[in-house]
């Protein structure tokens, strides 16, 4: 069975930097795809989790968080359509958030940063390991999904933009 990789705080403000392309290359024995966002790869090879883990650390000068999902929680997320109805563009995106657990509280959704009709960032659904909801553009500021979503859930978890799971979708059906 088919992972999904997602490495949190990875390349981010010239902090723990390494090559994606170089780890997918040298973890070729998996079958690794660098899926172009930075610390997203799918990993082909039947193997476990914990092996995949222990594989990455080993080759990165610093230890991330590390969220791997089965490829088939992925083809389900993207099934479900969590955005339908939604006209997602430059100024309005969609984002998936792995969670590194499941959330102990339930939350009041949907939440938004900041509170208010002019939110920039806003949770909508929260199921098992994965958190989503809508980024929009703000002249006043920009508020990240993550840094949000990690202080109202109390985990650690790593986003990426729809697209980006939309394109890990697409690699997986190949």
């Amino acid at each position: 069975m088919a992972h999904v990789v997602f490495l949190r705080a990875a390349n981010v403000g010239g902090r723990n930097v390494f090559r994606p392309a170089r780890l997918a290359a040298d973890l070729a024995h998996l079958d690794v795809a660098n899926v172009g966002a930075v610390g997203t790869f799918v990993v082909r090879a039947k193997t476990t989790e914990a092996a995949i883990r222990r594989e990455i650390l080993a080759q990165l000068p610093f230890e991330p968080a590390i969220v791997v999902r089965p490829a088939s929680e992925i083809l389900a997320l993207v099934a479900s359509d969590p955005f339908r109805g939604v006209s997602l563009s430059r100024d309005l995106r969609g984002w998936v958030a792995a969670l590194s657990g499941r959330p102990k509280a339930r939350l009041e959704l949907p939440l938004t940063s900041p509170r208010g009709k002019d939110w920039s960032v806003r949770v909508d659904r929260v199921e098992g390991v994965f958190a989503m909801g809508l980024w929009r553009r703000r002249p006043q500021g920009f508020v990240y999904p993550n840094e949000f979503l990690e202080d109202a859930l109390g985990l650690a978890a790593t986003t990426r933009y729809w697209e980006t799971i939309q394109r890990l979708a697409a690699l997986l059906e190949d």
